[in-house]
This record gives structure tokens, C-alpha cells and sequence, in this order.
């Protein structure tokens, strides 16, 4: 054997290995999807190819040479089958991969390896197999037979299906994925070309290059592995049902990284970039509030099988925007749990919606102080607070001293804007935690909790001087307007404890008496008249 042969073996030896360890790394991979599968059987004839043809190379008699040629026709004729089928399964072609179909897939191969084990018999597949005489070491010559022919348009053609199906993915893959389509597509071309370049006969000795270029091949799936989770989790085969989903997706794996994303999950956070791929899911929501951030890294990185819902906001295209969060556990066939998927919905226009009806069922459409039911809801919660550590709280009901001849004299738009006038005067007159709202037609009511009935009058004396010393623009000018008021304080005899209604009686009852001393005046539930 001289040196050249020598090395020759050794490259493709060293291919044999690599594909071999390729092949326990996909038999040991415990998602088993249809994808690995297939790539189980591409590296395992790789593998068998690439030692029988050493084993071929090493041997020095004709009757070796043909056993290992024979070796190495097992997994250089199941080759191309099973690579269709892997191109097939991650591009998501795999449709007419019927059981049937498979099965016929393998047919021509079988009958190829049968008819070179026993070739002296019949002399289909080669006519003949001889020691060549112009090699430095014993070499093979062969004349190809009739079944020589169909065997490799078979090979060719299987082949050359599966570049065109992965050129026919290219334009609608993601960024990410397209180095795992063109690692794919060297993976099938480079064979055929090599395969070519023996059957031109410009290979020096006539030896075959396919298994030296596999060393290329398995290198490229090797790196397409470690860089880019080439078969985990999300396929090729599904990106395009990501690209066109309006919302968005993320996809991780177990250890919480970044595996994939569609382009309505870019538009959605701006952090997002190819080179996010591989990296935690943490670094997605760099930028965002620290509170979001922490709760979207926290729920993201739980991985039980159950299905999560949350709803979270940041800023991204548009301003600020409003998302629900669904977090799937993803599973292969075999139910196994290989990672998480996170949708997002954009849900702004609901929540903006839900705020719009709970503005309507709260505010007053005028005034946009509380209506008479949120107000006393508010009102309720604060006076059982008062109750139970037993502090002050007063309720002053007030309205708009002669507010008919308003709307007889300068028409109702004016009145309106009466009631938005002076509901203003009053929300600048109040202190937080206090409580403003309409309740009913001209009639306002305040709740002033920590408040006792002397500061209570006081504070509602201030209001009225407010009241009456603002005029409102109108078209027949300054519109000086007055309030009548009545204060009642929780827990005082007339106020019978804080209980709201006769809380809102005491200051009604007060309101009246304002009203009945010429009104534009503060009275309260204790005086008598």
C-alpha cells in the first residue's frame, strides 16, 4: 500500500467515525422526532459507506474487495432514500411519506445490494470486477452493468429532489434557518457532485471521492448542530406556519434558550435579533420595566407541563402595548416534554376596550368624576375602613343653586358645561384618598375620609367660596353660579353610625336646610334648623 492510498483511507476512515459518532448522537437524542429518525439512518449508512470502502482500499485480494464492496453498497445504496426522507421531514414536504411510499423507497436499494453480493451469479450490476494493473496498490476496475445504470439515476434522482425541495424553502425561511437549509443542501450536493466527477472518470485510480467528501458533509451537520440546534425542537418544517401567524412566538428549549421566533414576535419586541438565537430567554426582555422583566424570566424559565396564561406590557413598535402570554409545553410523538413555546397576543384594543367599559360603569360620561354606583362603592369601602379603626369621615351632598333657569335661559350645552365647571373647581379643592361624584342630575356628593365635622364645614366652606368667586365664560358672559351644602359625619347621632344611606340622609337633610336659608351656604346634620 503506498502512502497515497494510505491517507485516503485514513480521511475516510475518519469520516466513517465522525458519522458514527453521529449516529450515537442521534440514536441517544431522547426527542426522537421523524426528522432525527431519519438522520439516524443517514449517518448510519454514511458511516457503513465510508468503512467498507477502507476496508475495500485496505484489502489485497479480489475476492475481499468484492466482499467489502458489497459492505459498503449496503449503506452507499441506502444513502440517498433516507436523506429524501430527512429533507422531506424538515421542510415539511413529507405529505406523500406514506407508510406505502417509504417502504417503496427502499426497494431499489435492497434489490442493488442483493444483486452485488451475488454479481459472480449474473453479472447484473457489474459486468466485471477486476484487479486493476496500473494502480500502486491493489486496486478495483469494474465495467458497469445494466442495473449500474438504474441504481445510480436513482441515486441522483432521490438526491436531486431533495436540493430542490430545500432551494424551494430558502426565499420563505427564516434568517435562522437558512444556515440550516444550506448546511442541508451542501450535505446533498456535494455527493452528487463528487459521484459525478468518479463517473467522468477524472478521479485519479478511479478511486471513489464520495466518502472523503462526507468528511465535508458530517463536519457541516456537526457545526449546523452545536451553532444552531439543527432537528430540535422547532423544524424547518413549521416556519412557515410561524411566519404567517399574526402573533407572535417564541419557542425555547429546556435549559430556557432561545430557539426560535416569527417575524410578528420582532415587531413585537424590539430586542429580538437573529443573534439572540442559542441565548437565554432573559436577554429577549432587555429594556423592558425590571418588574415585567423579572416576571417574563421568571414564568418563561418554568418548564412543567402545565399551560400558563399572563398578561404583561411594554414598549415596542406602536408605543405601548399590551400582551397575553401563553406558555405550551412542546412534545414530540412520544409525548416527551422538549422545550416551551410562548404566544404572544397582542390584546391592547381588548384591554383598552375593558377600560372603556369600566369607564363607563364608574364615571360619569360629563363630568368624568365617579358615578352615583362607583361612588358608592368607594364611598362603602372607606367608611367600613373608618369603622373598623374607628376614625372620622364625612359625606357632604351639595348642588347647583337655581341649575333649571341655567338650562331654561342659556340652553342645555351650557348647562353641561356648568356641571363640568364646577365639578373641576371641586377635584382641585380635594386632598388624595378623597372621593367626588355625581349623583344625580345637578347633584354632587364628597367623601372626606379622616375628616370630622369641624374641618369637614370648613373645607366645605373653602369649596363654596371657590364655587362662587369662578364664573364660567358664556356667550351672554360671566356665569356666576352657587352651591348649597349639607355635611354629615359617620358615627354622629343624626348620621346613625357609618352606615352610607343614613349617613347620605343626615347630609340631605342639611342640603335642605341650605337650601331653605336662601341657599349658597354650608349647613350641617347637627344643627337643628
Amino acid at each position: 500500500m503506498n502512502s497515497e492510498t494510505f491517507i485516503y483511507i485514513t480521511l475516510i476512515t475518519t469520516s466513517g467515525a465522525l458519522n458514527a459518532l453521529l449516529f450515537v448522537y442521534a440514536l441517544a437524542d431522547k426527542t426522537r422526532s421523524q426528522t432525527m429518525r431519519a438522520f439516524i439512518g443517514v449517518t448510519a449508512t454514511a458511516a457503513l459507506y465510508c468503512f467498507g470502502t477502507a476496508l475495500e482500499l485496505a484489502s489485497t485480494s479480489l475476492a475481499a474487495i468484492k466482499l467489502w464492496i458489497s459492505v459498503a453498497y449496503l449503506g452507499m445504496a441506502f444513502s440517498p432514500p433516507f436523506l429524501l426522507i430527512l429533507v422531506s421531514r424538515y421542510t415539511g414536504a413529507d405529505k406523500w411519506l406514506s407508510r406505502k411510499v417509504t417502504g417503496l423507497l427502499f426497494v431499489i436499494p435492497a434489490i442493488t445490494c442483493f444483486l452485488v453480493a451475488t454479481n459472480d451469479l449474473h453479472h447484473l450490476f457489474y459486468k466485471s470486477v477486476f484487479l486493476r494493473a496500473d494502480s500502486p496498490s491493489p486496486m478495483a476496475g469494474i465495467v458497469i452493468g445494466p442495473w449500474y445504470i438504474i441504481h445510480g439515476a436513482y441515486t441522483f434522482g432521490s438526491m436531486f429532489l431533495g436540493a430542490c425541495l430545500l432551494v424551494s424553502q430558502w426565499r420563505t425561511a427564516s434568517t435562522a434557518y437558512r444556515k440550516q437549509i444550506f448546511t442541508l443542501f451542501l450535505g446533498t450536493m456535494l455527493p452528487i457532485i463528487a459521484a459525478f466527477l468518479y463517473l467522468m472518470g477524472v478521479v485519479p485510480y478511479n478511486m471513489d471521492p464520495v466518502p472523503f467528501i462526507l468528511i465535508i458533509t458530517t463536519t457541516l451537520y456537526v457545526w449546523a448542530i452545536r451553532t444552531t440546534d439543527l432537528f430540535q425542537v422547532v423544524p424547518i418544517a413549521r416556519s412557515y406556519v410561524l411566519e404567517s401567524m399574526r402573533d407572535g412566538v417564541l419557542v425555547l428549549d429546556l435549559a430556557g434558550r432561545l430557539v426560535d421566533y416569527n417575524p410578528a414576535a420582532r415587531r413585537m419586541i424590539p430586542a429580538l435579533s437573529p443573534e439572540r438565537i442559542g441565548q437565554a430567554v432573559d436577554t429577549v426582555w432587555a429594556g423592558e420595566p425590571e418588574e415585567e422583566a423579572e416576571q417574563l424570566s421568571r414564568k418563561a424559565s418554568e418548564q412543567g407541563e402545565a399551560e400558563q396564561t399572563w398578561r404583561t406590557r411594554w414598549t415596542g413598535e406602536g408605543g405601548e402595548r399590551h400582551y397575553e402570554i401563553r406558555s405550551l409545553p412542546v412534545r414530540v410523538k412520544n409525548h416527551r416534554q422538549v422545550g416551551r413555546m410562548l404566544m404572544l397576543i397582542d390584546v391592547t384594543e381588548h384591554v383598552r376596550y375593558e377600560e372603556r367599559l369600566l369607564k363607563l360603569a364608574s364615571y360619569d360620561g360629563l363630568t368624568g368624576i365617579f358615578n352615583r354606583a362607583r361612588f358608592m362603592e368607594e364611598a362603602g369601602r372607606l367608611a367600613a375602613e373608618a369603622e373598623e379603626n374607628r376614625s372620622a369621615l364625612s359625606l357632604v351632598l351639595f348642588d347647583v343653586d337655581h341649575f333649571k333657569s341655567i338650562n331654561d335661559r342659556l340652553g342645555h350645552s351650557t348647562g353641561d358645561r356648568a356641571l363640568v365647571h364646577l365639578a373641576d373647581i371641586c377635584q382641585r379643592e380635594l386632598r388624595q384618598g378623597e372621593l367626588l361624584g355625581r349623583y344625580g342630575g345637578e347633584e354632587f356628593v364628597l367623601c372626606l375620609p379622616g375628616t370630622g365635622l369641624a374641618e369637614a364645614m370648613r373645607r366645605t366652606e373653602q369649596i363654596r367660596a371657590a364655587i362662587a368667586g369662578s364664573p364660567m365664560p358664556a356667550p351672554g358672559g360671566p356665569l356666576r353660579m352657587t352651591a348649597s351644602f349639607g355635611v354629615a359625619e359617620a358615627g354622629d347621632a343624626h348620621a346613625a353610625g357609618y352606615e352610607l344611606e343614613p349617613l347620605l340622609h343626615a347630609a340631605d337633610q342639611a342640603l335642605y336646610r341650605a337650601k331653605a336659608s336662601g341657599r349658597n351656604a354650608v349647613r350641617c346634620s347637627l344643627e337643628s334648623g
